[in-house]
């Protein structure tokens, strides 16, 4: 009987690929992560080979896509539960498709101009911008075309699957010549557009991504008003803020992304200087960082369920604190850094699927959009990291990179210690990941 009841759930699960929205929301979270790690990691290497600049401003310019999503998440949230998901969904496709062919063309044509720099900048900005509009915008479908008892299956499914492309995508740009070279943007945009081709023939003549309603109120005329207020920029604004929860979860992922985005920017620095083979290698390390989370989900699973969100939290960050801290006192040869790799990956999948489904459960229904729009908050980490650990390569040792990773950790951990309580209704499972 037992066989057959998880037959039956198992059946349940996979029976949700029938919906046209999700099948298609699960491709394109392949394939476009996919195609965008074939440029994202390696942009840092890219602007150091064409642009004389140092290394705090080229972790400036290459941070500001998270910037540029940092802005947009918020305003892209709230349009998405007023005038509908769909739309917001279109724009994000459509625009970063034209944003890379645009990164092409300046790669290709304005190289060796003194704008080369600001346009990258900018463009790199709009990326962030569209990311913004699409992402978080994904998740929301989702969850709309889903009963809650399917979506922790599916959202665990999505996060393996952006892992990995995350793992395939790095070494089959190092290895086909792609990671640094401007053919890649245009494989990228030329995904991006088929993608957004499909979810708009899909949509023809559906309502799929439309606003939901809010709860019925007992008073309809004040009901409508009340739930207006909350839809507007400014009545949305008042909800995240009166909520405690939410935002001391925004505020300690701003410090976790702060330490994380090290491994994906400056630590390229690194480990390209310091190997002869170190582009290669830092691809290698990309794809055991993926590896290492599809591996140690189901260990992180079963540790959530027994700790509760708030102790995973903790021990995820606790975790990364430590590793880092203790790292340079075990030098940086490719074991150690590996090593390095492999813990981070499980500190992260012990704090990111938490985080995730603490804020879904968080999300009133007709205000889904704007809480997974807001959480993109955590992205002031990502946008601020690379500057910040360019920095700290110029004026100190390159081990005190791994130092800075850690305070950040352990103030994140301080965070979530002193202002979060157990919130024993939260399911402690995966769900969807940052933009």
């Amino acid at each position: 009987m037992s066989g057959e009841t998880r037959r039956e759930k198992r059946r349940r699960d996979f029976a949700a690929y029938r919906h046209p929205i999700v099948a298609v929301t699960m491709a394109s979270t392949f394939f476009l992560k996919l195609v965008s790690y074939l440029c994202i990691p390696f942009m840092t290497i890219f602007l150091s080979r064409n642009a004389d600049l140092p290394a705090h401003v080229i972790g400036l310019l290459v941070g500001l896509n998270q910037i540029g999503s940092l802005t947009a998440g918020f305003f892209s949230g709230v349009l998405a539960d007023r005038i509908g998901r769909r739309r917001i969904l279109l724009v994000g496709l459509f625009g970063t498709a034209l944003v890379f062919g645009l990164l092409f063309a300046v790669a290709t044509y304005l190289r060796q101009s003194v704008a080369f720099p600001v346009l990258f900048g900018v463009l790199n900005v709009s990326y962030g911008v569209m990311s913004a509009f699409f992402w978080p915008v994904t998740q929301v479908v989702m969850a709309d075309s889903l009963p809650k008892e399917q979506r922790p299956v599916l959202f665990r499914h999505r996060y393996v699957l952006t892992n990995t492309a995350v793992a395939v995508g790095p070494p089959t740009g190092a290895f086909l010549g792609l990671a640094s070279d401007r053919l890649a943007f245009v494989i990228a945009g030329a995904c991006y557009l088929l993608f957004a081709l499909a979810y708009a023939w899909l949509g023809r003549g559906t309502e799929y991504g439309a606003p939901v309603p809010p709860p019925a109120a007992s008073a309809p005329a004040a009901g409508a008003k009340a739930a207006g207020d909350r839809r507007s920029f400014t009545g949305a604004l008042r909800v995240l803020a009166a909520d405690r929860a939410f935002r001391s979860l925004t505020v300690s992922m701003i410090l976790f992304t702060l330490a994380y985005c090290q491994i994906e920017s400056n630590l390229s620095r690194i480990v390209s200087t310091r190997f002869p083979d170190g582009i290669r290698f830092f691809a290698v390390l990309l794809t055991v960082n993926a590896v290492a989370v599809i591996a140690l989900q189901p260990l992180a699973s079963r540790a959530a369920e027994r700790l509760g969100p708030r102790r995973t939290l903790l021990a995820g960050n606790a975790l990364f604190a430590v590793v880092c801290l203790l790292f340079p006192l075990t030098g940086s040869g490719r074991a150690a850094l590996v090593a390095l790799v492999v813990l981070i990956s499980l500190a992260e999948v012990l704090v990111v699927p938490t985080v995730s489904v603490v804020v879904d459960e968080l999300a009133p229904p007709d205000l889904r959009g704007t809480y997974f729009g807001a959480a993109t908050l955590r992205n002031l980490g990502l946008g601020l990291g690379p500057a910040a650990g360019g920095l700290v390569l110029t004026l100190f040792p390159r081990e005190l990179l791994f130092v800075f990773m850690g305070l950040c950790a352990a103030a994140a951990w301080a965070v979530i210690h002193f202002t979060l309580r157990e919130n024993a209704g939260a399911h402690p499972g995966p769900a969807p990941e940052p933009v």
